[in-house]
């Protein structure tokens, strides 16, 4: 597969040389180590490594998930929602695709360069990911002496080798970079001074192995069964994953490689001491012996990026049944975005596909909902006519992030101006900001009602100067300033920050031509719904299109859809692709 993939690309180069960047050109051919490699970057390194380096959160991307069974739907087919977020450029791109075998007919994405699809289904069964909160990635502080290093009672010679790094200069010129790699038994040295160095250890550090075996059996899956045999592999570090099947069956797996370590998870968080072996993890978790759901009695599940525990309510799941290092706690990670996204689940009942599509377009922002009744309040302790204003301006609003919603901008200035002057994040209000706190007991419905009311006039005020600043008045249409834009098109935006329990996710950046004015850049990159049937029902959106090359016509020709919180009937069937073929190619394979 990755011989054959390699050989696409570059016959796909060879035929349009032309039309292609000189600057890409200079790389070609493409081997099958440059793939390995490619993978190694974006899943470890992008993903795994990188936000560890950073002293960063792990991850910022993330992605929604839903799978329901036929007691939830009403035609008793169990049915699947994949979301995931991702940055909307380079190199996290979605690849739309259908690979159809002797074996299988297999309908997803992947991300552009590698050629397993990621997200996907075929007659039989469906899957999607979304990234989970697990540590495999880790520092040691190790005490050094000249070129030894401290380890269970003696200084051991540090490992050392050397390697070349090959830069290809702007004027085709080749420089070539010799560099020295040092290595403990922890792992490979990142920083050292006289006296220490710290040394990072991570997944697949000692034996890498794409995730190509893995995702290719997963394609092939016919069942259940057969679907976890391809999971037991645990290629993929990471990701939790979602899936349903034509027979019925709905199950949430918390996977990856999660080492065993000495410790609970707030250990692993810092610097570890690396002066004894006891806290070098070799072992991984078999995939049996991590979180899973299996056709839970509530007949759903889902994850936002959460810990597992509450992915399904009732919980099915107890966390004292597994090692405190597999996953964080779910006491104060059981944010507003999963919140919401359990609430639009565990409310509704006898689903239809459609009504399954309008849920996953549900825009309102769980955070307001949850303190409109408090701000209803304050017009009693208040006769300041711009408070006032800003608290009709929230509580007539219906907390929705649509193009024409009027409040949703000024509810973004205020709880920006809240978190503030508290000096934390807009999650971090959750934690500060409500005398009645998160309880597992309550998982839905809480945190709830302000700590201190009278400080949350003051709040609204500055708030509200703050906006009127920048905007006309307090009620001002989203999309004005909130816009999707690629190539040609330009439409108004819908979705928001999942801070605010928005399930519909979409981040904006300051438009550098537009003051006060947003662009889209990341959040809901590839949406699919799919019901397994007798015959499969999908729809889908790749909100960017599913085009990189500017001159193509499908290059953002799918943001019109977005801006309706609409999808695409996809294409599953030999006889529906016809009817809507415009060109076919026949490539031969390179020898």
């Amino acid at each position: 597969m990755l011989s054959s993939f390699a050989d696409g690309v570059n016959a796909y180069t060879e035929r349009h040389r032309s039309s292609l960047n000189e600057e890409y050109l200079k790389i070609l051919p493409v081997r099958e180590t440059d793939l390995i490699a490619h993978y190694f970057r974006i899943i470890n390194y992008e993903f795994l490594i990188k936000g560890e380096l950073q002293a960063a959160q792990r991850l910022n991307a993330g992605s929604n998930a839903w799978t329901i069974s036929g007691k939830k739907t009403s035609t008793g087919n169990a049915m699947l929602v994949a979301n995931p977020h991702l940055w909307w450029a380079e190199p996290m791109l979605w690849h739309e695709q259908q690979l159809i075998t002797d074996d299988h007919n297999l309908y997803g994405v992947s991300l552009v360069g590698q050629p397993s699809i990621v997200i996907g289904f075929n007659e039989n069964v469906s899957w999607t990911h979304t990234v989970n909160p697990m540590d495999n990635t880790d520092f040691y502080e190790v005490k050094k002496n000249g070129n030894s290093y401290y380890l269970d009672g003696e200084y051991l010679p540090f490992e050392e080798s050397s390697y070349t790094v090959k830069e290809l200069k702007e004027d085709g010129t080749i420089v070539v970079h010799e560099l020295n790699r040092k290595k403990t038994r922890h792992g490979v040295v990142i920083t050292d001074t006289d006296d220490t160095a710290i040394a990072m250890r991570f997944a697949q550090m000692d034996g890498y192995t794409p995730f190509l075996e893995q995702y290719h059996l997963m394609g092939k899956a016919k069942n259940l069964d057969e679907f976890n045999e391809a999971l037991s592999l645990r290629q993929m570090p990471f990701l939790n994953t979602l899936y349903a099947d034509k027979s019925g069956n709905i199950m949430h797996h918390f996977g990856g490689l999660i080492p065993k370590k000495n410790g609970d998870w707030n250990k692993w968080q810092d610097v570890v001491p690396g002066d004894s072996s006891v806290n070098i993890w070799t072992r991984y978790y078999e995939s049996n012996e991590l979180p899973m759901v299996v056709n839970p009695p509530g007949g759903w599940l889902q994850n936002a990026n959460e810990p597992p525990f509450l992915n399904t309510v009732p919980r099915v799941l107890n966390a004292e049944h597994f090692a405190s290092h597999v996953t964080p706690e779910i006491e104060g990670r059981f944010y507003l975005r999963p919140q919401r996204s359990a609430r639009l689940l565990h409310e509704n009942d006898n689903i239809s596909f459609d009504e399954l599509v309008a849920l996953k377009h549900d825009n309102k922002a769980e955070f307001a909902l949850r303190i409109q009744d408090d701000l209803a309040e304050l017009k009693r302790q208040t006769s300041d006519s711009l408070v006032l204003a800003a608290i009709e301006t929230i509580t007539d609003w219906d907390a929705t992030y649509d193009s024409q919603s009027s409040g949703a901008i000024f509810f973004m200035e205020f709880v920006d101006t809240w978190a503030t002057q508290k000096a934390v994040s807009s999650r971090g209000l959750l934690n500060v900001g409500f005398e009645k706190q998160w309880t597992i007991d309550d998982p839905l419905k809480t945190p709830d009602d302000f700590k201190n009311p009278e400080e949350m006039i003051g709040i609204l005020k500055t708030a509200a100067q703050m906006h009127l600043e920048k905007y006309p008045s307090l009620e001002v249409p989203y999309g004005d300033y909130y816009r999707l834009k690629r190539g040609e098109y330009e439409y108004a935006a819908t979705g928001g920050n999942q801070s605010l329990g928005i399930f519909r996710i979409l981040s904006a950046v300051p438009d550098p031509e537009n003051k006060d004015h947003f662009t889209g850049f990341f959040g809901d990159s590839f949406v699919m719904v799919v019901e397994m049937g007798e015959n499969i029902k999908a729809k889908g959106l790749l909100s960017y299109g599913n085009s990189s090359n500017p001159d193509s016509p499908h290059y953002g020709d799918q943001l019109e859809l977005f801006s309706k919180n609409e999808l695409r009937d996809i294409w599953f069937d030999r006889a529906s692709q016809e009817q809507h073929l415009l060109r076919k190619e026949c490539m031969e394979r390179m020898n």
